[in-house]
Formats: C-alpha cells, structure tokens, sequence
C-alpha cells in the first residue's frame, strides 16, 4: 500500500497540547467522506422540529422546535399552566413570546414530567423576576435533578457533549443535523442560561388536582427515567406522556452513560396511557397526534416493539447467547421495524438489546474466556504479532477502512494506538473509519458520538473532563444541596497522595448548620453526617463559599488567605489534604 504524507503540528488548546494534522488520502483507497454525508431519512427528520406552536384542541397549545424538548400550554378559567418549561431561560421566553400571542391569561403553575434538562431549566423564562408559582413533579424529581453533581458528573459530561454533537461543525460532511427528539439541546448548541425553579407540589403515585380551572391527573409512569410521569387531561382527552413516548425509537439506553432503565416498566406505563383512550397525543418531543384509533396504533405499536426487545433478549440469554450474538440475531418483525415511530432517530435496537442484557446479568457475557481476559495491551500487542507486526496491523486496518469493513478498522487501529501512543497515523485512520460509521449512522446519538470522536483524534477538538462553571450557572450551583457537593469527593481521592493516611476531617456549614465528617483510611474517604467528636482537621466555611470551591469558581488558598475560612489543626495541613483529591 503506497504511503501519504502527513504533516502534523502541536496546538496550545486550552492548557494542553492537541496534535492538529493534515493529511492527503491515498488514490488507493476510497474516499470516505460522502456527498452530504446524511442519510436522507434522517435529513428528512428534521421537519419534525419546525420552530411553531400547535393547536391540539381547545385550550391546548404545543411548542415544538424552540429547544430540545417542547412546552405546552394549558388555558384555564383564570390563569394558564406549562408543561415542560425547556432547556433554558432564553428559549423559555421565546416561548413564551409565543404563547403571548395566544392568550392573556397569566401562567401560574407548572409541570415537569421528569428530571432531564431540557424539561426543567427554562423556569424562570416563563415568569416574571420574584413571582411565585406552583411546580407540580412526582416526588423524587428534585432528588434526580440534584444528581447533576455527582460522582460520574465529569465523565457523563464528555459524554453528553459527544452524543449531543455539540462540537460539531453547522456546514459539511460532518455536520449537525439534529438531536433525533428536537433541533438541539439548547446548552452546547449556542449556549443559554440555566434557572430552576423546584417543585412545590409533589406527589407519589397518583394525584387529581385543579390547576386554573381544569381537572388534571398526574400518574407515576416510569420509563425514560424513574421519576417519569404522565399528565392527563380527561374533560379535553388530552394525554402527555413526557418522554416515553416520541416520533423515534425509544431511548432504552442512552450512550451517555445512565442508570438501567427498567424496559417492562415502561411496557406497563404505556398500557395505563392507551387505557384512558385519548384523542389528542402530546409528546415532550416531536409533534403533536390527534384521533384516537391513530394514537392506539402508535402506543400498540410502541410498547409492543419495547416488549419484543426484551422478550426476545431474555430468550436468547436463557440459550446462552452474549450481547455480541444477540445483537446479531435480533431485530423487529418487519411490520414494527418500518413504523414511523419506530425509527432508529434515538435510541437502537441494539444498545437496547445490551442494556436489558446487563441489566438483568450484569457485565459477564457467560464466557470464560471473557471473566479475567488479557488486558487491553496485551491483546493489543497480541494482534500485531499475528499480524506481523504493528506496520502489518496498521495496514490490515487501512485495507479495511477500504473495504468499507469500519467497525473492524476502527478496532485494528485502536490496538496499534496502544501501542504506537506517540504515532499519529493510528489515530488518523481510526479518525477515517469512525467518520464513516457516523455518516452512515441513522441515530444522532452514535452520528454526533462517532462524529467527534473522529475530530477528537484529528486534534480538531477537546473535550475537557467537566463543565466549566460561569456566573451564569452560579445560582443554580448554588441551590443544589451541599451534601452533594461532598458525596462526589471519596471517588476523586487519589489514593496514592494520600498513601498510609489516617485522618478524621470535620466539615461545620456555618450558614446551614449541617455537619459531616470525611475519614480518609486504607485509600478510601468515608463520608458520614454529622461532625465528628475528635476531628484531626476542622473546616468551618459557608456552604456557598464550599460550592463555589468546588466548582472552581474560587480559589481555596485566597480564601484561607482573606480569613473566610476557620481551620482548626493547621492550614497547611488542609490545604495537604485538599491536594488528595482531584
């Protein structure tokens, strides 16, 4: 195979070098950067997410294409309601432009139908500054929605970033087309403000309220998440059914990185919808449906292409099979896979099949070969020699790239980057056969996921391990319960800072009156409430001066120095132990 030059130069990108290259393609290999690069059923797609608003039916009103998820408006006698407030304030008050245009009556409440950003961050756009307003939610939302600091927060972060194509170009082959569920999530895509304005109202199962005149019902419906619940409306036969149902096949799994989402829970939540027999159908994401035998059609159709799933992945785990033979064998009967709901714009049927596999069995596929397997290196190394080397192994990934065989180019090349950590051309041609994957990818998600990547090993982009934190975000960072902030230190200890310690450190919130005591012991930190008798080291601080630490939006050693610190057992023995974590 002939040679091609490859000139590359080391970039200064945000405090770390990134390898930026250029590179001509051999004549003897196919280009793979198709013309427009979209499969047309997903360019088609995007029509679903016309910037309008709805009518449904009387008093109901649908915004679809203002961010990622939709907002709908109900008019009562006196007032209206919102159900999903968008993703951020900015495109919550171009809604409420809209909604403006269509009634005078002032929005005195909302529902959030589950805890994802895009449903509940718009708040405050839809109220005026001070204004209070009920927030009606099933009673473990605001639990959810504080998770957002978590222990995985950084990597779920990158993550995020990749699946919701957030670094990708607007123009060219690689282009953003759209979310598969909306146009984009409004933070990464042109930014936003985040506000919240947390449940007021909550309940546990089920709860028949009024809300500006008109009778509500609020049903506990898990699904796309845990705390997912359904609103319906039965003077109107208006159903909401949040995210368990929209125009794609559903998110069984979603490649950021997420809890296990009970698959038959969402069967069961499905048939309580159709039970009510709704004639108007207004999902959190894509268009709104009207006619009640169409809608039993789509629900039918829905739960049962759910169910096939996880029927028929139990059936060949009971026969032994992996994930990697079970993704090969099932797919839908023929008259679910061509439903125009069961698209593969979101969620696949593969990455579902993994996840019930997993959910219910765990990681171990049943082989033994596969319980304590070589490591990543030594398979690496363990490739290059059947091959011939790794200029063999390399090559074998080019032939494959060529021979339109992606996925096993991009796995060739992944080994000789472990061995080759400094060579640029693995990366390139991993670069090529990951490109070509998310051109060819009908969901946004792997697209926009293979898509970065891609640019990621050019050196086109970096993805940092984390969210930076601007005064924009402050007061959110703010609301979040302090616990959290202090649940998220024993996974960022490094053990090997902290060798042999032994060192009880109390936590005193001064502004709260809550106190915790982290034990760092055998590489480990051990987190309690409460503050502890016989503290080796004392960090009495307000709770918001700690979050703004934590974030980075302050530095601990100017703090200490201007006194808004109290320590007790010596500063720098706090700021050694500080160091510890990352």
């Amino acid at each position: 195979m002939k040679s091609f030059p490859i000139v590359c130069r080391l970039l200064l990108a945000g405090g770390a070098l990134a390898l930026g290259c250029d590179r001509s393609v051999p004549p003897s290999e196919p280009e793979v950067f198709l013309e427009g690069a979209v499969p047309a059923p997903l360019d088609a797609h995007t029509e679903e997410f016309e910037r309008r608003v709805y009518r449904v039916t009387e008093g109901v009103y649908a915004a679809v294409g203002f961010g990622l998820a939709n907002s709908i408006l109900v008019e009562g006698d006196d007032c209206a309601f919102v159900v999903d407030v968008q993703g951020s304030i900015e495109s919550a008050r171009e809604v409420r432009a809209e909604f403006e245009k269509i009634t005078t009556r002032p929005i005195e409440a909302f529902i959030y139908t589950h805890n994802h950003a895009d449903h509940v961050f718009g708040g405050p756009g839809f109220v005026d500054p001070g204004q209070e307003i009920d927030v009606y939610a099933h009673d473990t939302t605001e639990f959810y929605i504080d998770r957002m600091v978590n222990r995985i927060r950084p990597i779920v972060g990158v993550r995020s970033a990749r699946m919701f194509g957030n670094h990708l170009p607007k123009e060219g082959p690689d282009r953003f087309v759209n979310a598969g569920i909306g146009p984009a999530l409004e933070i990464g895509h042109g930014g936003g403000t985040l506000g919240l304005l947390r449940p007021t109202r909550t309940f546990e199962d089920e709860l028949a309220v009024e809300i500006c005149g008109v009778a509500v019902e609020l049903v506990h419906a898990p699904g796309e998440t845990n705390d997912q619940l359904f609103v319906w409306l039965p003077e109107k036969r208006v159903l909401m059914p949040g995210d368990n149902v929209y125009r794609a096949f559903p998110n069984l799994y979603t490649i950021r990185g997420t809890l296990y989402r009970d698959v038959l829970d969402w069967v069961r939540s499905i048939d309580q919808m159709r039970a009510l027999r709704p004639e108007f159908l207004v999902p959190s994401h894509t268009q709104p449906i009207s006619g009640e035998e169409r809608i039993e059609s789509i629900l039918l159709a829905y739960r049962d292409a759910i169910q096939y799933v996880h029927d028929q992945t139990i059936r060949g785990m009971n026969r032994g099979l992996t994930p990697d033979e079970l993704v090969a064998e099932i797919e839908l009967p023929l008259q679910l896979r061509e439903h125009p709901y069961l698209q593969e714009f979101y969620g696949t049927v593969p990455w579902s099949v993994r996840s019930v596999f997993t959910g219910y069995l765990g990681w171990f596929d049943g082989d033994s070969a596969t319980l304590d397997p070589a490591s990543p290196g030594e398979r690496a190394a363990g490739y290059a020699a059947l091959a011939g080397g790794p200029d063999a192994l390399l090559a074998a990934a080019r032939e494959a790239v060529g021979e339109g065989r992606y996925a096993w180019a991009a796995e060739l090349a992944s080994h000789v980057m472990r061995l080759r950590t400094d060579d640029p051309e693995p990366r390139l041609v991993k670069a090529r056969a990951l490109r070509a994957l998310g051109q060819r990818s009908m969901s946004p998600n792997g697209r926009n996921y293979y898509l970065t990547q891609a640019l990621e090993l050019e050196g086109g982009v970096e993805l940092p391990p984390g969210v930076a934190v601007g005064e924009e975000l402050m007061s959110l960072v703010q609301s979040i319960p302090i616990r959290n902030f202090l649940a998220a230190m024993p996974v960022n200890l490094d053990p090997d800072k902290a060798g042999d310690a032994d060192l009880l450190v109390g936590f005193d919130f001064t502004d709260v009156g809550e106190g915790y005591s982290l034990h760092v012991r055998n590489g480990i930190a051990d987190l309690q409430e409460g503050f502890p008798e016989a503290a080796d080291l004392a960090i009495s601080l307000p709770s918001a001066l700690w979050r703004e630490i934590v974030v980075g939006a302050r530095n601990p050693a100017v703090a200490f120095a201007l006194g808004e610190v109290e320590v007790e057992g010596g500063t720098l023995e706090v700021v050694q132990f500080l160091g510890w974590f990352r």
